[in-house]
């Protein structure tokens, strides 16, 4: 008889803690954005209050084909600016996604005008996350293949 009063609460403990996660993350704030890290500091940006401009140009993928596309979002070096965070030419700045896939780029790129972008639509549509909303991506031309076209782009790392 022991045994079966212990089994009962064992299995009501286990639900109630099953409930209570489900309802710490329903209830946590959603970490909708890019975030920023430079210097010890990070910086959360809401893709809804980029400054947003159209941009447009060619990507290269792997086999050497070439798509244009338009697109709307924020240079990056603009973004980085606006929040305060200054680059040089000797910078190293790495992107990564969503599922941890990263790429690397220079400051010299990012300072190089018309070359790197965070794009939050493309061709008209609006860039999606994983797990759906509001997406980015980095677009960088003139890279012969656009393996740096990071999607689902969830921060950037500035040393």
């Amino acid at each position: 008889m022991k045994k079966k009063w212990m089994i009962w609460i064992i299995v009501l403990l286990a639900a109630a803690a099953a409930v209570l996660g489900f309802m710490n993350r329903q209830n946590s704030p959603k970490d909708e954005g890019l975030l920023l890290q430079s210097g010890g500091n990070t910086t959360a940006v809401a893709f809804e209050k980029l400054d947003q401009i159209s941009f447009e140009g060619d990507l290269v993928n792997g086999k050497g084909e070439v798509s244009h596309h338009e697109y709307k979002g924020v240079e990056l070096n603009a973004l980085l600016t606006a929040n305060k965070i200054r680059i040089t030419e000797n910078s190293v700045l790495t992107a990564t996604s969503e599922d941890n896939y990263s790429a690397g780029l220079s400051g010299a790129e990012v300072l190089e005008a018309g070359k790197v972008y965070v794009a939050v639509s493309a061709d008209g549509k609006m860039l999606e996350g994983i797990e759906g909303g509001q997406g980015a991506q980095l677009i960088v031309f003139g890279d012969s293949n656009s393996k740096r076209a990071v999607r689902y782009l969830k921060k950037i790392d500035i040393r």
